[in-house]
């Protein structure tokens, strides 16, 4: 049997719309695919497949077989600390313990690999987990969830980085926050962050605006708090200072209902051509004030060539000049007047928006990472 690595991933995996909390995940397959036969499986609320794409084997498992699994998985998610945020049965079927990497996708999947005896195993931290309880949450049932839960994920999240042979972070910030809270991680911790295929991008350099108003756009899975709590930043602090020939476009799913969205807001739901309408702006923005781990928007944006205006929470994880390959503006009743400013001055924004895509083909392109990420796995497969 040949070396593999097995990534278990509690979400659906989407073999042609790859969602941001996919990507990197599917992107660390890719580096490993080529030495490793690399498998990812997921889970769903109604289908399951089997599929080979680009290299990858994607298998998804039905997340619940009957209303009795369902309630006794939401029972165990409120109270049980054996909470495991999936099941998985295939995962587990047909391996070699001395030839196969266990890769898990956050901590709240490390109970599943106790289940089954796994020791050794990588954990990739997308974000720190623990930091979402500090959110702000628009949703009342999550807000209730999250205050009886959040003690009892830390501690799992804890116990997953204590016990895991090998962890991931996204950022040296990231890394630092963990360690300080774990301080025995430290020495098995390596930093891959999010990247790019840059190659992917460059087809779309030369489209641009060619309307008459200027394009500003935000980018983001709706939904997710850090970027709900930016649109209504977006609609109720910045868009209505701008001057009336900006246009805001907010590209993502789930958008949050706006009681009075200013007439030059436009939510465009689902995009399936996200380069193309990243291409097509003038200014790309991620006023955030929270979150954790890399933002990909912002990489997109900038290996695009597109000037960006962010808050310094929204760039985290990104070694970034502050006016040389983004603008950094934390006060957000300045960011419109930001915004207008370099929507004025074309030289400057094409001038940050060359040293952006210089600075993410240096630095964030995948392949920088493929030799780190697989004496990794390799590492791991040696362990004792």
């Amino acid at each position: 049997m040949s070396k593999q690595v097995r990534i278990l991933f509690p979400d659906q995996i989407h073999q042609e719309k790859l969602t941001g909390g996919f990507l990197r995940t599917f992107n660390l397959a890719k580096l490993a695919s080529k030495e490793f036969k690399t498998y990812i499986f997921g889970i769903s609320e109604n289908e399951e497949y089997e599929h080979n794409f680009d290299g990858i084997h994607l298998v998804q498992e039905k997340k619940h077989k009957n209303v009795l699994e369902k309630v006794k998985h939401y029972s165990e998610g409120l109270l049980s600390e054996n909470y495991s945020l999936m099941k998985s049965k295939k995962a587990f079927l047909n391996f070699d313990d001395d030839k196969t990497v266990f890769h898990v996708e956050g901590p709240l999947v490390y109970n599943l690999l106790k289940q089954h005896n796994i020791k050794n195993y990588v954990l990739d931290e997308q974000n720190v987990y623990w930091e979402f309880s500090e959110f702000p949450n628009f949703d009342f049932k999550n807000r209730i969830y999250n205050k009886m839960t959040a003690e009892r994920d830390k501690r799992l999240e804890m116990e997953s980085l204590k016990n895991a042979t090998h962890v991931l972070a996204c950022s040296d910030r990231d890394k630092q926050i963990m360690v300080n809270e774990v301080p025995e991680v430290e020495g098995k911790i390596t930093v891959i962050p999010n990247c790019v295929s840059t190659v992917n991008y460059d087809n779309y350099a030369n489209l641009k605006n060619i309307g008459n108003k200027f394009k500003v756009l935000f980018v983001g899975l709706l939904s997710y708090q850090p970027n709900t709590d930016a649109v209504n930043i977006i609609c109720n602090n910045i868009a209505p200072k701008c001057d009336e020939n900006v246009e805001f476009f907010i590209a993502g799913n789930n958008h949050p209902v706006i009681k009075s969205k200013p007439k030059n807001v436009k939510f465009l739901g689902y995009v399936e051509d996200l380069k193309k309408c990243i291409s097509e702006a003038d200014i790309c923005i991620a006023p955030l004030r929270y979150g954790s781990g890399t933002r990909l928007k912002i990489l997109e944006y900038m290996v695009m060539g597109k000037p960006v205006v962010s808050t310094s929470k929204g760039a985290e994880g990104i070694n970034y000049v502050n006016n040389k390959h983004i603008v950094i503006e934390d006060n957000i009743e300045s960011f419109a007047a930001v915004i207008d400013d370099l929507l004025k001055d074309e030289k400057r924004r094409t001038q940050l928006g060359k040293e952006a895509k210089k600075l993410i083909k240096s630095k964030y392109d995948w392949q920088i990472y493929k030799k780190t990420l697989n004496k990794v796995y390799n590492e791991v497969l040696n362990a004792d």
